[in-house]
């Protein structure tokens, strides 16, 4: 595991394989590990640079002055690829990271060579396109966790959260220590849920990456996640979109092949090394 030091913060990732440098931004609730399966498909092509983004994984909670914010871990990943890679990254994110991943692109656009976004958390477009319900259902969702965890219910918070991302039951079919990983995550993830509202991403930002980009989707996830990637897809001027048979909002752990397979043609399609 390597780190780089940023805003007085040691942000760990890993560095594995060689060819087009692909940076992959993980989930709320999870770290740079989500993508080994993932890795298994891409590695023998790719150089693979997966971040803990602060406060998940071996990178420390947020102790800086005010909120951690999208724009805070854009910069510690930015930090990664100034300090890794002399020319351009491909940029990968999903859910939490996928939000972190547009705020990247509106900061340090040159870096960029192409972006693959899987169902990001740029929930705040809705209201802009008119989707308020839709927002407020989300809204009511990441309210829920942070209050139930700011009031000592941790655990019913994570099996509200862990239920609706993978389907009811799935909380109690985990084992004493994944229920136990997921618990000390909880106070990066009241972070990470008040960076997604406070998320200042427009519809005009969207509008503005003039990189390729893929945007993927599962076929089964919630309404408000399936209504964000048309929204980025009809608003991100070059995009291409696809949906993964029978996957939910954790499609890079439970359908890798599949994710891999669409992020490798892309890639490909897009290659630096052309």
């Amino acid at each position: 595991m390597n780190s780089t030091y940023h805003n007085e913060m040691n942000i760990h990732y890993s560095d594995i394989g060689t060819g087009d440098p692909i940076v992959l931004l993980h989930a709320g609730g999870s770290s740079g590990k989500q993508w080994r399966k993932i890795n298994e498909f891409l590695i023998d092509r790719f150089r693979l640079i997966a971040p803990d983004l602060i406060g998940f994984g071996e990178t420390a909670e947020w102790a800086g002055e005010g909120e951690l914010t999208h724009d805070i871990q854009a910069d510690a990943v930015a930090q990664i690829i100034d300090k890794s890679c002399d020319g351009s990254v491909h940029l990968v994110g999903h859910s939490y990271g996928g939000a972190t991943a547009v705020r990247l692109c509106q900061s340090r656009p040159e870096r960029i060579a192409s972006l693959v976004l899987i169902e990001p958390i740029v929930t705040v477009l809705l209201p802009q396109a008119g989707e308020q319900e839709l927002f407020e259902d989300y809204r009511s969702f990441a309210q829920n966790f942070i209050d139930l965890a700011s009031s000592g219910n941790i655990t019913v918070a994570w099996k509200s959260f862990i239920d609706l991302r993978n389907g009811t039951g799935s909380w109690d079919k985990l084992d004493d220590r994944a229920q136990t990983r997921f618990l000390k995550l909880t106070s990066a993830t009241v972070d990470g849920f008040k960076s997604n509202l406070n998320n200042p991403t427009t519809l005009e930002d969207c509008r503005s990456i003039s990189v390729p980009t893929l945007i993927v989707c599962g076929e089964k996830t919630t309404l408000p996640e399936k209504r964000v990637t048309e929204i980025l897809h009809s608003e991100i001027p070059d995009s291409h979109y696809e949906i993964i048979s029978d996957a939910e909002h954790m499609s890079p752990l439970t359908h890798p092949s599949e994710v891999a397979k669409r992020i490798a043609k892309f890639i490909n399609q897009n290659s630096i090394r052309k």
